[in-house]
């Protein structure tokens, strides 16, 4: 009963934190958040380097704002903790079957060895001579956004590559932000 209560209480206080700095960080009505995808004015190259290759893409786009940075590792960082919060709700549950749990604690381990691979490859792209990078993973696709210098389409395919290395993803959209002057 002590286990449950404590689990219980764990998983709240960590989603009363996380509604809390969203609440903190979220902008107000009046505050204008640059999206990424918004006013592209770019070029998009369309990149198959094997037969692998479903589809890969870059984009260039003018918007370029630490803001929209943020707002997206935010709302990456809470479905994230949604779906922990989720799986540590389903082990802790006193009714489920043990291949319930097991299930729930494999699941909770993707996610965080996920969590290292796109932390990794962030790293990489940013040795790479960039001022950020944000690297989101849907099933089997991956967005990577990339801020910094001047872009070309080898780096692109580099960046690419590395994704693939690093996530086994097949589908791999790059995005380029110039840096605000």
């Amino acid at each position: 009963m002590l286990k449950k209560q404590t689990v219980w209480l764990l998983t709240m206080l960590s989603l009363i934190i996380v509604l809390s700095v969203y609440y903190i960080t979220a902008p107000g009505p009046n505050d204008d958040l640059a999206y990424v995808n918004k006013g592209k004015n770019a070029s998009e190259m369309k990149t198959t380097k094997t037969k692998e290759t479903k589809k890969s893409q870059a984009t260039v786009t003018n918007s370029s704002s630490d803001d929209s940075f943020t707002a997206l590792r935010m709302k990456r960082e809470e479905t994230r903790d949604q779906l922990n919060s989720q799986y540590t709700a389903a082990i802790a549950e006193p009714n489920a079957t043990a291949e319930a749990q097991t299930k729930a604690m494999e699941k909770m381990s993707e996610l965080q060895s996920l969590n290292m691979k796109e932390t990794t490859l962030e790293t990489l792209i940013k040795t790479m001579g960039y001022d950020d990078a944000l690297v989101n993973t849907y099933d089997q696709e991956v967005k990577i956004i990339v801020k910094g210098k001047e872009s070309s389409k080898k780096d692109a395919v580099t960046i690419m590559e590395k994704a693939k290395e690093q996530l086994g993803k097949q589908d791999v959209a790059v995005e380029f932000q110039k840096p605000a002057k």
